[in-house]
């Protein structure tokens, strides 16, 4: 049986071993925003490719079996207790449906999938990317450093690809379509983290494991109702944001 404190490629390390801003933070920010650009020169020939069906169901298959690897390696290892038990690592995290949503949208090309895609993806996988508290314990020498960066840059790059060589757009009622459906996953969440120990879905609780590193959700309110209302006015802040910023770039023909 592995040791899950050990120093092998799919243990953990310790805290401080991946810092924030250091050049194992930037590159894989650099290498999605390579492949953006890319994607987008090269737009046309990709989507006259003939390829491009196949392209987008092993994208999809890839960013799947990105998530399913998580919970394969909880089994092997157990997890940064020593518990070998899922059931406080269920996949009730926003990023984790924004990756689901990613990839369903990339096969079937559902424009409501890629609305709810393109909100919690380019919201909060973008904040988890800026500050990947999750990963304090892993930088390059383990494997839930890789595993991270694909489970949030993927569904990034599926939103950025279904736009350019798609011609997917972003919808303005699916902004409080998006947020209704995270407030609902918000009271799942709130009563798992009463019933499971140790749970603490879409970090609903404070955070008190010395392991995570600095995030904005440390910021908020500890009482739950305050927590949840903070939350939501944020997210609809920030959606807004997004869906400006999308549409002024679009009024320029920018993005096409």
């Amino acid at each position: 049986m592995y040791d899950f404190s050990g120093e092998g490629f799919f243990g953990y390390g310790e805290p401080g071993d991946f810092q924030y801003f250091s050049f194992w933070h930037f590159l894989p920010i650099c290498l999605l925003i390579a492949a953006i650009f890319l994607t987008y020169k090269y737009r046309e020939t990709i989507r006259n490719w003939k390829g491009e069906g196949t392209f987008r169901f092993v994208l999809a298959f890839v960013m799947l079996v990105v998530e399913m690897s998580y919970y394969w390696r909880l089994l092997y290892t157990g997890d940064e207790y020593g518990e070998y038990t899922l059931m406080n690592r269920l996949p009730l995290q926003v990023c984790q449906w924004g990756l689901i949503c990613a990839a369903f949208a990339l096969m079937s090309l559902n424009n409501t999938l890629f609305n709810i895609n393109f909100y919690v993806t380019l919201v909060f996988a973008t904040l988890a990317i800026l500050t990947p508290a999750v990963i304090s314990r892993e930088g390059p020498g383990y494997y839930r450093y890789y595993q991270f960066w694909l489970e949030h840059e993927l569904p990034i790059y599926a939103t950025m690809y279904l736009i350019f060589v798609k011609g997917e757009a972003p919808k303005y009622k699916h902004i409080w379509t998006t947020i209704g459906g995270l407030l609902a996953l918000s009271l799942v969440c709130s009563y798992a983290n009463s019933k499971i120990e140790m749970a603490n879905y879409m970090y609903l609780k404070p955070s008190d494991d010395a392991t995570i590193g600095t995030s904005p959700m440390d910021f908020l309110p500890e009482n739950i109702v305050l927590r949840i209302i903070c939350l939501t006015a944020i997210t609809a802040i920030l959606f807004h944001l997004v869906y400006f910023i999308w549409k002024k770039l679009s009024e320029k023909k920018e993005i096409k």
